[in-house]
C-alpha cells in the first residue's frame, strides 16, 4: 500500500517535469509553467523549426503560418501564464503553450515521452501566371522566404515550370525580383510586380439587426428599418462606403465581422430608446497591427499615416472627431469599452448607437448622417 501511495504522489510531479521536444528538425525542452500540465516550447526554436513568421512586440508575441496567425499576451509570472493560456517570459526567452498554438495554425501535435510538434508537408495544387503577378495554391497555409532572385516555400512539394525541390521546400526562380508577395488566405501566396495602385481606404457601415432580427421598437418604427435608412444617408455622404446590408435581410455576425476585417473604418449603427447618443469602443484589439497601429499613427509622418490607415487604424482618433461633430449639434457622446465583437478588428471600429428621439425626422436624420459622415472624413484626412 506505501508503494502505490508513493506512486500517486510521484505522479503529478513527474508529469510537470521538463520532457523532451521535438519540433521539426530543432530539439529543445517542453516545460510546464505553474504546474498545470500545460506544455510549452520557446518561441524562437518553435519558430525556426518549423518556417514560422515571428512577431514580438510589448506585451504581444505572435507567430504566423501564410494567413493564419496566434497571438499570445505576454507576461512573467508563470502560473498567471499556465492560467491563461498567456505566452511566459522567462528572463530572455519566451514560451508560448504549444497545444493552443498547435490548434490555431493546423500544426501536428503528439504527447507521448516527450513532446513532438511538426507540420506536415504542403502540396503544390497549381500556379496561376497573370501579366506582374503569380499566384501559387498550396493544399495548407505556407510561408514563403524571398531569396534574391527566387522564393522558398517552406515544406512544400510539387513541380511545374521554374520550381525546384529542394530539402526544405520547393523554390521558384525569378527574373526579377518581385515587388510584393502576401498571402491571401486558402493555401494561397501571391507576387506580383510593378508599382501597385495607391490603396484607398475602405468604410463599412453596418446598419445593426435586420430580416428577422428587428432589434427594438419605438412608435411604430423598427430598429432594423431605422439603421438602414440612416446608414443609406451616411453613405450618400461617402459615395464608396459599403453597407452590410442592403436592404431587410438576415445578416449573421460572422458575415459582418468578414467584411470589417478589411475595412479601414467600421460604424455599426443601432438605435436606442430616447435621445441620448453612446459610443462604444474595443477595450482590448488581439491582432499585431491593431495593437501596435495607435502607436504608429501618433509617430508616422503624414503619407505614411494614409497608407497605415488603409490596414490599421486608431478607434480613439475616430472617437475624437464623432465627438467633435455631434458636438456642433449640442449632442455630447456617452463614452464607454467593452469586448465588442464589430470594434475588434484592424481598422478603428465603433458601435454608435443613437436614441430614437434624434432620428424623428428626414432632417434630423440628414443632420445625424452629416456628423457621422464629416467625422468620418476627418479622420481618414
Amino acid at each position: 500500500m506505501r508503494f502505490f501511495a508513493l506512486v500517486l504522489v510521484l505522479l503529478p510531479a513527474l508529469a510537470q517535469a521538463p520532457r523532451p521536444l521535438l519540433v521539426g528538425g530543432e530539439v529543445g525542452q517542453a516545460l510546464y509553467p505553474g504546474g498545470r500540465g500545460v506544455s510549452y516550447g520557446e518561441v524562437r526554436l518553435v519558430a525556426r523549426g518549423l518556417g514560422l513568421a515571428l512577431w514580438q512586440g510589448e506585451g504581444q508575441v505572435a507567430l504566423g503560418l501564410g494567413s493564419r496567425y496566434k497571438v499570445f499576451p505576454l507576461v512573467a509570472q508563470e502560473a498567471q501564464a499556465a492560467a491563461q493560456g498567456a505566452a511566459w517570459k522567462r528572463g530572455q526567452e519566451v514560451f508560448v503553450p504549444l497545444r493552443p498554438l498547435s490548434e490555431a495554425l493546423g500544426l501536428e501535435y503528439r504527447a507521448q515521452e516527450g513532446i513532438l510538434l511538426q507540420l506536415p508537408w504542403a502540396r503544390l495544387l497549381g500556379v496561376e501566371r497573370k501579366p506582374g503577378q503569380v499566384l501559387l495554391r498550396f493544399s495548407r497555409e505556407v510561408n514563403a522566404l524571398v531569396e534574391g532572385n527566387s522564393v522558398l516555400f517552406l515544406l512544400t512539394q510539387g513541380e511545374g515550370a521554374g520550381l525546384r525541390q529542394e530539402a526544405w521546400g520547393l523554390r521558384l526562380a525569378l527574373e526579377t525580383p518581385s515587388t510584393r508577395l502576401y498571402y491571401p488566405g486558402g493555401g494561397q501566396v501571391a507576387l506580383e510586380w510593378g508599382s501597385p495602385a495607391k490603396p484607398r481606404p475602405t468604410v463599412l457601415l453596418d446598419p445593426g439587426h435586420g430580416g428577422k432580427d428587428p432589434g427594438i421598437s419605438v412608435g411604430g418604427l423598427l430598429e432594423k428599418d431605422l439603421t438602414l435608412d440612416l446608414a443609406r444617408r451616411v453613405a450618400a455622404r461617402l459615395p464608396e462606403a459599403q453597407l452590410t446590408r442592403q436592404g431587410d435581410q438576415t445578416v449573421p455576425l460572422e458575415a459582418r465581422l468578414r467584411l470589417a476585417q478589411g475595412a479601414s473604418v467600421v460604424v455599426s449603427l443601432h438605435v436606442t430608446q430616447g435621445s441620448a447618443v453612446y459610443l462604444y469602443l474595443p477595450k482590448v484589439r488581439s491582432t499585431p497591427l491593431a495593437h501596435n497601429a495607435e502607436t504608429l499613427l501618433a509617430s508616422a509622418p503624414a503619407e505614411q499615416a494614409a497608407l497605415l490607415k488603409v490596414y490599421a487604424g486608431d478607434p480613439r482618433r475616430l472617437a475624437q472627431a464623432l465627438q467633435k461633430a455631434f458636438s456642433a449639434l449640442g449632442i455630447v457622446l456617452a463614452q464607454a469599452e467593452g469586448p465588442y465583437a464589430l470594434t475588434d478588428i484592424p481598422g478603428a471600429g465603433v458601435v454608435l448607437e443613437v436614441g430614437a428621439q434624434r432620428l424623428k425626422t428626414p432632417e434630423a436624420r440628414n443632420q445625424i448622417a452629416e456628423a457621422i459622415a464629416q467625422a468620418i472624413r476627418a479622420y481618414l484626412e
